[in-house]
């Protein structure tokens, strides 16, 4: 699946639009309890073990934006946007992605 966060795809045409697809994925509290206890002990600063747990949730986000999308035929999703929120009476941080699912052809193939 092809995707981009801009609104057109270089060598290709998109001959179909098919419609907005979003992906979905949580930091469960627990994950995130421990991650705070770390941080009070590390002193702050970049943590590897952290920036590893979220691109593993984009990723779980991305992976539930390129299924929607196949299931209307998409073979591309362009104007991909993230946006990240703390869901405060959970305690979730939710990673959200959303694109225009698209049918792009290749311009060598035409």
């Amino acid at each position: 699946m092809l995707t981009t966060t801009t609104s057109n795809l270089e060598g290709y045409v998109i001959t179909q639009y098919l419609g907005v697809v979003a992906g979905q994925a949580a930091i469960a509290p627990v994950e995130l309890r421990d991650f705070a206890a770390f941080i009070r002990r590390e002193g702050g600063g970049r943590h590897p073990e952290f920036e590893k747990m979220i691109h593993e949730t984009r990723q779980a986000a991305m992976l539930s934006l390129e299924n929607e999308a196949k299931e209307l035929g998409a073979n591309a999703v362009i104007g991909i946007d993230f946006d990240y929120a703390y869901l405060s009476g959970d305690g979730l941080v939710l990673i959200t992605v959303n694109g225009t699912a698209v049918i792009a052809q290749d311009k060598r193939n035409l």
